[in-house]
């Protein structure tokens, strides 16, 4: 891009495309979530909640971001049209950028004076940076990826529930592990059709283990697996039903899509199972919500 194009705004633009804008309208529903759990029932809204998610969403900017430069070589074998595998953008700035929002993050949800949710502000820090940098990322083994997936979802969870003052009822604690066992289990399908660039980067995911077969048989099983979970929430915790029969179904349906994808299908028609997973997440949290106020 001509030098005379990268504005501040332009780049601003760039920066937030890397961050991956649905992911972070994501992980903004799941700290809502978690608040609005909380003051349905003994919480109280005030700056505290506010300041949370302005903190949360810098920091969750800044994980995306660095995953983003540590992700350069296989999201360009790939073909990612993201900004920095284009070279729309720096990855020496990218980072800076990363490490401001970490610190802004963790300035902002200091400034709250809650301590439970400066500890899950400091957790999902170190939990994300670990997940892209250092000797040995987490991003580069089965069991680190799971962990990061399932571990920055329920700190979220909990930054807004104690950003709302309270710790969530068991029947939504409940539910908050199970969604982030989601993440985990049905999550790995976003590896499926990111096999050779994985492989060339050194990433050690699910697929690149197992195969493309194996692995979507193990995804299907564990899919499976947690939507029998599910029901036994449901019938421990009647009120949490709905919510419960969503993510039940969901994982049924990433189970059929994933064992009928074919490694050799165009990469479109291998990301059904992971297109799925998201909007299975997108449907469970309005309807817990809805549960709640109900």
């Amino acid at each position: 891009m001509p030098v005379a194009q990268r504005t501040p705004w332009r780049v601003a633009r760039l920066l937030w495309a890397e961050t991956r804008p649905v992911v972070q309208t994501i992980f903004a529903v799941r700290y809502w979530v978690g608040a609005v759990v909380v003051l349905a029932a003994d919480g109280a809204f005030g700056p505290a909640t506010v300041l949370g998610a302005a903190g949360w969403l810098l920091l969750t900017m800044s994980t995306y971001l660095v995953n983003g430069v540590s992700d350069l070589t296989a999201d360009r074998a790939n073909g990612s049209t993201r900004p920095l595998a284009q070279g729309l953008v720096g990855a020496s700035g990218a980072v800076r950028v990363a490490w401001a929002l970490a610190v802004g993050g963790l300035v902002l949800t200091a400034l709250t004076g809650t301590v439970a949710l400066v500890l899950c502000a400091v957790a999902m820090g170190v939990l994300g940076w670990a997940y892209s940098v250092g000797p040995r990322p987490l991003k580069c083994s089965v069991g680190g990826t799971a962990l990061a997936s399932a571990g920055g979802g329920l700190l979220t969870y909990l930054a807004g529930a104690a950003a709302a003052g309270a710790a969530p009822a068991a029947p939504h604690l409940a539910v908050f592990v199970l969604l982030a066992l989601w993440m985990a289990v049905a999550g790995a399908t976003k590896d499926l059709g990111d096999r050779a660039g994985d492989q060339a980067a050194g990433r050690r995911t699910l697929p690149v283990v197992a195969g493309h077969r194996a692995a979507t048989q193990l995804i299907a099983a564990g899919c499976l697996l947690l939507g029998l979970v599910t029901v036994v929430v449901a019938d421990t915790w009647p009120e949490v039903l709905l919510p419960a029969l969503v993510l039940g179904a969901g994982a049924v349906v990433v189970a059929v899509l994933a064992v009928r994808s074919a490694e050799d299908a165009p990469r479109a028609a291998v990301r059904r199972p992971y297109r799925a997973f998201m909007v299975t997440q997108y449907a469970v949290n309005p309807v817990l919500v809805l549960s709640v106020l109900a």
